[in-house]
């Protein structure tokens, strides 16, 4: 293994471990436990592969690429942690959100990802599509729940929004990593591409670290709908409780 990726492995679980210490002197794992369930998952297997390389490196591809297929269905966790927070004040959107999250998650399992497991195809394009077939679902979903915190105008905080920007990027480089390596083959991948996955999550981490260094809750200012609230931010903040109320008053029936 070069050095180029040693070095991003290290520094990424130095990060990793960076946020994991920080979680509970910022107050941050109660309010959001399947991010660091995710991080969890992710310092442990990263260690735990990287233990195999300097001790038993015949082993380390099988370890490798079973700790990085566990670790795509892992990542939907950030996914469900951001759709927690961005309707945090709006319990029965929260609901619906999370529920048409997964439901995302399902459909694009079902019509997108797993016709590309069935395929009879060697392992390593098998795995390559897998990859970009599971990066383009979650950025499909990120930028989707990016589009209804913008246009309903829900304040994200700092927290929120640096879990998104960091998926976003890390997500964004390798979706087209993936297209990239699939249209000029392995030769690009093996010599340059390769370097650009484990480089854009050591960007996300370094996003994620400034990001959640404590934890800055979300002040919720009422809705002040005025003569032409039709155009302004509040008045769509206004129409989301209204919403949040009805639908409420629906799930309890």
């Amino acid at each position: 293994m070069e050095v180029c990726s040693v070095t991003l492995w290290m520094i990424s679980l130095v990060l990793e471990v960076g946020l994991i210490l920080g979680a509970k002197r910022g107050g941050l794992l109660g309010h959001f436990p399947f991010f660091y369930s995710y991080m969890a998952y992710v310092f442990a297997g990263s260690a735990f592969t990287f233990l195999i390389y300097l001790l038993e490196p015949l082993y380390y591809a099988t370890a490798h690429w079973f700790y990085f297929l566990l670790c795509l269905l892992a990542q939907f966790a950030v996914l469900m942690e951001i759709s927690r927070h961005i309707f945090q004040f709006y319990p029965a959107i929260r609901q619906l959100g999370q529920l048409i999250t997964v439901g995302i998650i399902v459909a694009f399992f079902l019509l997108y990802i797993l016709p590309a497991l069935l395929q009879p195809r060697a392992s390593s394009v098998a795995l390559l599509d897998l990859s970009m077939r599971v990066s383009l679902t979650q950025g499909v979903i990120v930028a989707s729940l990016a589009v209804a915190a913008q246009y309903y105008g829900v304040p994200l905080g700092r927290n929120v929004a640096g879990l998104m920007l960091g998926f976003a990027l890390f997500v964004g480089v390798d979706v087209v990593n993936y297209a990239v390596a699939e249209r000029f083959g392995r030769a690009l991948y093996a010599n340059v591409l390769r370097f650009m996955s484990p480089l854009a999550y050591t960007v996300c981490l370094l996003v994620w670290t400034m990001a959640m260094r404590r934890f800055e809750p979300v002040l919720l200012t009422s809705p002040k709908p005025g003569e032409h609230a039709e155009e302004t931010s509040e008045a769509l903040s206004y129409r989301l409780e209204r919403f949040n109320t009805a639908l409420t008053k629906l799930l309890r029936k």
